[in-house]
């Protein structure tokens, strides 16, 4: 699929004055309708709208209905599927066979002989439960966690107290960029449109922008990604940030899906207390294009929320395979649509001698000189970030160290999205190590969240 994670028109040049800029990949808000903000509006599943009608008659209060036409989705405050069975026929039971009961898939023991649980994102229209993270499990089989507690994030904390703890994932030691490749709890199957495995990349963040949608205030709406570098710190595209009011300002971490609330760990929302753009960053050729949030409380840690390694500042990463994940669309133009599960793109890093010849081909013509403040990845057709991604992270592997990663790029610009011979641009992120370093030790926060050490991977 051409895999966006910018949407590009014309590129920037090395001078002070120029026509440029691409349209960063992020540059309009047609997203809105579906990153209302979870907590407050959640997403109904189909099988959930089969029971609108019922509702009136099921005691259910209905606090408001949104269509969003774009989406072919509503938006409810009431209870899941199997809420709404309990509340209103309470002898009924659960939708599932026999005595088992609808169960997040974590808190179910394996039936099969492996311990890697593997979930079909696309089987939901089979599920008796309604949703790809939910199954129907006996109640001898039900686990639950010491010290978590599942309930309103999908499980059920009625019956999850019958069976003793299950063994924990293979934890592994602290330190930045550790890429979880397999997922956490899960492993998912029927990926056709690259997405990624829950927790994979944990550094990654959504910034959001508080924004009257249809007549509600103050919703979050999707803005831009972003990266952790530390638990109280993101590292973003500039270009996102435009005159924009830090108050309005919310950074979400531990997202994956975003149209339920039914993943293991609860995502995580922190207010920002303070924008740092890089001093020349340059707008109309999105020169520079990198900036700081400081958050006004650091994120709790957890397995799907760790800090992404920085590279040193004479880091090259020409020639490797890296990968850039986003929630942009899935394509250039009107024809795209914005993703629901994190995307995953590998891409080949450019070098950019190669990438501005390769540019000149396209409207910049042959004058067009690639600054310095760039690097480039893609290149392939089909495969690129496009609008909605920018300010997203640009990773490749740290040498000789398992699943652990550097952030080479963050989103920037290009021209459209996957089309044959023309690369992605990005904010080359080593250049800018040593402006990070300053300003993280002038706030004392330190660079060792974001330093790759030795890391040992336990389990």
């Amino acid at each position: 699929m051409p895999f966006a994670v910018g949407e590009k028109t014309t590129g920037p040049t090395d001078g002070p004055i120029g026509p440029i800029v691409p349209g960063p990949r992020d540059d309009d808000v047609g997203w809105h309708a579906a990153r209302i903000d979870r907590p407050v509006l959640p997403v109904l599943t189909r099988d959930e709208w089969k029971l609108l009608p019922m509702l009136p008659f099921l005691g259910v209060t209905l606090l408001g209905v949104i269509t969003l036409l774009s989406f072919s989705a509503i938006v409810l405050v009431a209870q899941t599927v199997e809420d709404v069975y309990q509340h209103a026929f309470p002898g009924l039971g659960s939708p599932c066979a026999g005595s088992a009961v609808c169960t997040a898939v974590h808190l179910c023991q394996n039936d099969s002989s492996s311990s890697e649980r593997v979930v079909d994102i696309s089987s939901k229209d089979n599920n008796p439960c309604g949703h790809y993270l939910l199954k129907c499990c006996d109640p001898d089989k039900i686990i639950q966690e010491p010290g978590f507690s599942d309930a309103g994030n999908g499980g059920d904390s009625t019956t999850a107290s019958s069976v003793s703890a299950r063994p924990t994932v293979a934890e592994r030691s602290t330190g930045c960029g550790l890429r979880y490749s397999k997922g956490i709890d899960f492993r998912i199957t029927s990926a056709s449109d690259n997405e990624s495995e829950y927790g994979e990349f944990p550094w990654m963040v959504s910034i959001l922008e508080a924004m009257e949608v249809m007549g509600i205030a103050n919703q979050s709406v999707y803005l831009c990604g972003g990266s952790l570098i530390h638990h109280q710190v993101v590292l973003t595209a500039a270009h996102c940030l435009n005159k924009i009011q830090k108050s309005k300002l919310t950074v979400r971490a531990g997202e994956w899906d975003t149209q339920t609330t039914r993943e293991r760990y609860p995502t995580q929302d922190r207010s920002v207390a303070e924008i740092v753009i890089h001093p020349e960053y340059y707008k109309a050729g999105a020169l520079n294009d990198v900036a700081l949030l400081f958050l006004d409380s650091p994120f709790q840690p957890k397995k799907i929320i760790q800090p992404v390694c920085l590279p040193p500042s004479d880091a090259k990463f020409d020639h490797q395979t890296c990968f850039a994940t986003g929630w942009g669309k899935d394509r250039y133009g009107k024809a795209g649509t914005y993703q629901a599960i994190l995307r995953k793109i590998d891409l080949p890093i450019v070098p950019n001698d190669q990438c501005q010849t390769a540019l000149r081909t396209t409207e910049l013509d042959e004058e067009f000189t690639l600054h310095k403040s760039f690097i480039c990845a893609g290149g392939e057709e089909g495969k690129d970030t496009c609008k909605g991604d920018g300010g997203s992270p640009l990773v490749c592997p740290v040498s000789n160290r398992q699943d652990q990663y550097y952030q080479a790029g963050i989103v920037s610009w290009g021209m459209g999205c996957g089309d044959k011979g023309i690369p992605g641009v990005y904010a080359n992120v080593a250049m800018f190590r040593k402006w990070i370093d300053q300003h993280m030790i002038q706030r004392n926060f330190g660079t060792s969240s974001y330093t790759a050490k030795e890391v040992t991977i336990l389990g």
